[in-house]
């Protein structure tokens, strides 16, 4: 279960999922070096070309426009979807990585519930998890949408496909972040879309089971209501106080989240104008950012090393060349896992679509390590998978 321990850990803020990987990672070098042909039949093939393609090109345009070397923990986040690339090869001692993965994050989600339900008894409040609320949620909830993935032969505990989704929600709904509910929301509808269409083609539970599984749904359902009314409650009216603050224009009124991104926004659009083809990197973004804003504004901007919009951070760093490298990769590997995945990867890529927009377009989405080692981990798994394991995968007999 080491593999899947990687998972447990990604949803904290500790370097341990990294040490895990980066094990992983060395394992499929040396293998890549020493065993090259037998090595590169474990990858698909057509996304290795991809990566290799999108993370040159990303990096190529930050030197074309002049942001390296000053600039180089921005620039070389694309570099994470190839440097990860070794980790399909260096699993040899793993039998189905992507199951291990998948039932490491439902083990996680599962303690983090617990965790964070404990928290709202003794403290209360809003709860991070030991990092920045938001940055956690993300994390939370792309999780969440993995552990949703279909496995073969998981442990009972472990076996829900979609009880630890919502394991997921009650993390988010302790730690406030309105930006992943939507995900939240997509997922509730799909299950009972599915609920609806089990029952209406004869395939409904068993009485005692189904008023059993309702039943203890409810009672649950009430628990986290009583224990997260108060945040959320106190969350709302914090929406409701920066909309009323943005709507306002006087300078004496202050700022909010959304006063401070729309401003963030403007300033972002008058920063692309000067460089709108290759961008002009994330070197002293917030100084610059700062520049466009009103007085009342600079002050608070000046923390900002992003625009709380990942398109918009995307067209700064490398301007609209930039912008179609990056949709045209997600939008390829997306595509990929949809047409090659069983139902539950097909699902799978919806949820994924409505969190990086719905969380993409409040927050930074592409310009921290955690999340972007996500998404490339998600990537490389799913279409490793679909591609088929090879030998020595279904040759161990190991269940790390």
């Amino acid at each position: 279960m080491i593999f899947g321990l990687g998972a447990f850990m990604f949803l904290l803020p500790t370097e341990a999922s990294a040490i895990i990987f980066g094990i992983f990672v060395v394992m499929g070098i040396y293998l890549l070096v020493f065993r090259p042909k037998k090595s590169l039949r474990h990858l698909d093939k057509e996304y290795l070309l991809a990566t290799l393609f999108f993370s040159t090109a990303c990096f190529a345009t930050n030197l074309a426009n002049g942001s390296l070397p000053e600039d180089m923990r921005w620039s070389s986040y694309p570099l994470y979807y190839l440097l990860v690339i070794p980790l399909a090869v260096g699993v040899v001692l793993v039998r189905d990585p992507l199951r291990q993965f998948v039932l490491g994050t439902r083990a996680g989600l599962a303690a983090l519930a617990l965790w964070g339900l404990a928290e709202m008894v003794i403290e209360g409040g809003r709860f991070g998890f030991g990092s920045n609320a938001a940055n956690a949620a993300f994390a939370i909830t792309f999780l969440a949408v993995v552990s949703r993935l279909q496995v073969e032969s998981a442990p009972r505990l472990l076996a829900s496909r979609r009880l630890f989704f919502y394991f997921g929600l009650i993390c988010v709904l302790i730690s406030a972040t309105r930006a992943v509910l939507p995900v939240f929301m997509v997922g509730l509808a799909w299950d009972l879309f599915s609920l609806i269409r089990a029952n209406l083609s004869g395939r409904r539970l068993s009485g005692r089971k189904s008023a059993l599984a309702l039943v203890t749904t409810l009672m649950l359902g009430a628990v986290i209501v009583w224990q997260v009314s108060p945040i959320m409650l106190i969350r709302i009216q914090t929406t409701a106080k920066e909309i009323s603050i943005a709507l306002d224009q006087s300078e004496s009124t202050g700022t909010s989240g959304i006063s401070t991104r729309l401003v963030q926004w403007q300033a972002a659009v008058q920063l692309i104008r000067e460089n709108p083809l290759l961008g002009r990197g994330g070197h002293g973004i917030s100084s610059e950012i700062a520049k466009y804003s009103p007085g009342n504004n600079k002050e608070d901007l000046s923390q900002y090393t992003f625009v709380h919009n990942f398109i918009l951070d995307e067209t700064i760093q490398r301007g609209l060349v930039g912008l179609t490298l990056t949709f045209g990769f997600f939008g390829f590997c997306f595509f990929r896992i949809y047409t090659l995945g069983d139902a539950s990867m097909k699902e799978n890529v919806f949820l994924l679509l409505t969190l990086t927009f719905s969380f993409g377009l409040l927050h930074y989405l592409l310009v921290i390590d955690r999340h972007v080692a996500l998404y490339a981990l998600y990537f490389l798994l799913l279409t490793t998978a679909n591609h088929g394991w090879r030998a020595p995968y279904r040759q161990s007999t190991s269940t790390s």
